[in-house]
């Protein structure tokens, strides 16, 4: 999988100022606030488990693994079911398919919020094209990232198919950003000074 993302151009948003909004709403509508919260968890809780449980496919069945990621990301989503051919590959299809499910799940109770509070946090310009992104050939995600608003876009593809991503990205005046996701996560090198300095300040904390 490859994370892309994208700076679509029209202006920043000031997420000091949105996230005000939100809580302002929250506190107006408890209700309302607090059962759009709690959806908004569970499909969170819902797209970690999905990725999770690719990894863990990834681990135990690689070549299952490959093949799916390499005929999806050449394919629609509607058509991922038909490249399964085994057990292993239909497990894999399946946690590709309840992940990306989730993830629209999160954009729709993000926009709710967004709508309530009275802020953009998913703007009208960026659903247009994350929709048009996510039906793409290839792509699991598209979404805003952060506290969304219009500074920036990213989708997650399947292969080698974010080269299409951006392409219509750029035709569509956004610009697809040289970084890349780092497959190690994150990690100190062992010449690295601050390896010392964090050490000591995790050996330091106290739990009571």
């Amino acid at each position: 999988m490859t994370l892309l993302l994208g700076e679509p151009g029209t202006g920043g948003s000031s997420t000091p100022s949105m996230v005000g909004s939100v809580k302002r709403w929250q506190k107006s509508d408890p209700p309302k606030s607090k059962d759009t919260w709690s959806k908004l968890a569970i499909a969170n809780s819902v797209l970690e488990n999905q990725l999770r449980n690719l990894n863990k496919l990834s681990e135990d069945h690689w070549e299952a693994y490959e093949s799916v990621v390499w005929s999806c990301s050449h394919l629609a989503c509607r058509k991922w079911t038909e490249v399964a051919t085994d057990q292993h590959q239909e497990l894999v299809v399946r946690s590709l398919l309840a992940a990306r499910d989730a993830f629209l799940e999160i954009r729709h109770h993000m926009r709710e919020m967004g709508l309530a509070a009275g802020v953009s946090i998913e703007p009208k310009s960026q659903t247009e094209l994350l929709d048009s992104t996510v039906n793409m050939e290839g792509v699991l995600l598209a979404g805003v990232p952060g506290a969304g608003g219009f500074d920036a876009v990213f989708s997650v593809t399947l292969g080698d198919s974010s080269g299409a991503v951006a392409n219509a990205w750029s035709s569509a005046g956004v610009l697809p950003l040289l970084v890349r996701e780092d497959r190690r996560g994150v990690s100190l090198e062992d010449g690295d000074p601050r390896t010392r300095e964090v050490s000591a300040a995790v050996s330091s904390i106290q739990i009571n």
